[in-house]
């Protein structure tokens, strides 16, 4: 890396999601040093928690009225553009360059500062599905003008957001650094458990009230889920539900690699018309672990789930995912051979696959 390029990351809210996690991957990358590394993102806790990287914290709130939530994205972005602009006005006028790395579509106000007083503009985008559409189109425009390069998560997402005149690469999710399965994993015991796991949130578009049903059928088998949402929506969830008595939910659980490698099988329910998986890095996360995965016939998850590893289903078609566990359930040389395979395409998504990608997309576009 060049000693006079600063790299600035920039994500909108910290959490425990999927592209905040894979962010912190690309940031301790050590494609630069910590010095000449920057982090813009909110205050929440996350995993941008800890990064190496000088961290910079964002304005961002949030709210259940959508006009509210609106009106705090206008003014985070307001703020962002702001805060970002001083930090690269500053550089420049230390005659050193920028690159300005912006995760996922939102950060439009970063997008404007980056064009107007950075070097390089490379958004990170992970999804497809923004609503309303005009705010899509009007995000899209701000990628199209600001832009000098993307990266999208799977080919299906390249396809689907592809950006005129704006050169772009697929860098595939890799597991987590700090994600390292067992050598020894007790494929047995996982048999036995009959543990079926689930990552998401409680949003319908997830599959949510397909894990209930499923539960509902499948009364001897456990089902785990461990849930990405707020004490008080996990609250009204419980109230307004019947939870099976087979059916455990866990909010930001911190022992979900331990979920993993106990588990007999991973769940993704995410309805497509309503939510197209752009990548499905929970159903990678439990392939490492020896896990056959349900997914969506639909979007990023078709690139690494076939019916050797695992099932393609419409999540709404429950009886043919109970009809999948129970085969898996039938023997043990039947589940440890999609378990088999499963490990077997985990292995070409590794951390060290993912940085090696990222490094040379970094040196195809001449960004550090």
């Amino acid at each position: 890396m060049k000693k006079s390029v600063d790299i600035f990351y920039v994500h909108l809210f910290n959490d425990f999601s999927g592209s905040p996690r894979v962010f912190r991957d690309a940031i301790n990358s050590g494609i630069s040093t910590p010095n000449n590394t920057y982090v813009l993102t909110s205050k929440h806790r996350g995993f941008l928690d800890g990064v190496n990287a000088r961290r910079i914290n964002c304005f961002y709130a949030r709210s259940n009225n959508r006009y509210i939530q609106l009106f705090y994205f206008l003014i985070s972005q307001i703020f962002l553009f702001f805060q970002l602009s001083f930090w690269l006005i500053g550089n420049r006028l230390k005659s050193r360059k920028s690159t300005v790395i912006i995760n996922t579509m939102l950060p439009f106000g970063a997008g404007v500062a980056a064009k107007l007083f950075a070097t390089k503009v490379v958004y990170y985008v992970h999804e497809t599905h923004i609503k309303p559409d005009l705010l899509k189109a009007f995000l899209r425009f701000f990628i199209q003008h600001c832009a000098t390069s993307v990266i999208f998560v799977s080919k299906y997402l390249q396809h689907q957001e592809s950006f005129d005149k704006i050169g772009s690469d697929v860098i595939y999710n890799g597991l987590r650094t700090d994600f390292i399965p067992s050598n020894d994993l007790d494929f047995r015991s996982k048999f036995e458990r009959k543990q079926l796991f689930f990552a998401g949130s409680l949003k319908k578009y997830k599959g949510i009230s397909q894990l209930i049903s499923l539960a509902l059928s499948l009364p001897k088998f456990n089902v785990v889920a461990a849930i990405n949402c707020e004490s008080y929506e996990y609250d009204e969830f419980i109230a307004g539900n019947t939870i099976p008595k087979n059916l455990i939910i866990h909010v930001r659980p911190s022992n979900i690699q331990q979920l993993f490698q106990e588990s007999f099988l991973v769940l993704n329910l995410s309805l497509p018309e309503a939510w197209t998986e752009t990548f499905g890095l929970s159903l990678l996360e439990g392939m490492a672990f020896g896990c056959p995965v349900v997914a969506p016939t639909v979007g990023g998850p078709v690139e690494f789930v076939n019916n050797e590893n695992g099932l393609l289903v419409d999540a709404r078609n429950t009886e043919k995912i109970v009809e999948f566990v129970l085969y898996l359930n039938s023997s043990f040389d039947v589940w440890n051979r999609y378990s088999n395979e499963a490990l077997s395409m985990s292995k070409k998504f590794t951390a060290e696959e993912y940085k090696m990608a990222l490094i040379a997309y970094f040196e195809k576009f001449d960004l550090v």
